[in-house]
């Protein structure tokens, strides 16, 4: 299938599993194929995002936000919402075992589970490629581009945050589709 992706698409593929890697996320998920259809500066699909609003930022692209051990403020929010003093666990283990023991391990091995773009993809993120190849033929294009990424994107449904964020942009399906379609057809 990947052999009818345009350089773009491929390279929207490549840059989910960098976002992956820089957020600390071991599997690409539809949220980080956006956060990578966001970072593209020319893509169908990009201009599609920009013309609503949708940049990195405004869909929550930032870098994970980790606390100690890799914990994000939720997940110690969590841990003190059933009674563990996480600053007296985190305080002891620096404690015995030194001040960077809270801190990955980078030569720690990395996950050996990686595809053919270089990371491991979860069962969402492999829908959405498929459903851009179905885009592509219900569209009768030729090759798979951002914007039918886009367009399988808004069709599987996008993870929370993202999906409230795209909603109050006003970005929906048939507004894409139409977008994509215009824009494909005025290239071809």
């Amino acid at each position: 299938m990947f052999e009818r992706f345009t350089k773009e698409a491929r390279e929207i593929v490549r840059g989910s599993v960098a976002s992956a890697t820089d957020r600390g996320e071991g599997r690409v998920g539809p949220g980080h194929l956006m956060l990578a259809l966001a970072d593209d500066p020319d893509g169908t699909g990009a201009r599609i995002l920009a013309d609503h609003g949708l940049t990195r930022d405004a869909l929550g692209g930032g870098g994970r936000q980790d606390g100690p051990a890799g914990l994000t403020d939720d997940e110690t929010a969590a841990l003190r919402s059933v009674g563990v003093d996480t600053d007296a666990v985190f305080r002891r283990i620096e404690e015995s075992f030194g001040p960077d023991a809270l801190r990955p391990d980078p030569s720690a091995p990395r996950s050996r589970k990686r595809g053919r773009f270089g990371g491991a993809f979860d069962p969402g993120a492999k829908k959405v490629l498929e459903l851009s190849l179905r885009e592509c033929l219900a569209l009768r294009h030729k090759a798979i581009g951002s914007g039918h990424i886009l367009l399988a994107l808004l069709r599987q449904g996008l993870p929370e945050p993202m999906a409230a964020v795209v909603a109050e942009h006003g970005l929906t399906y048939e507004q894409a589709r139409r977008h994509v379609r215009s824009a494909l057809d005025d290239a071809a």
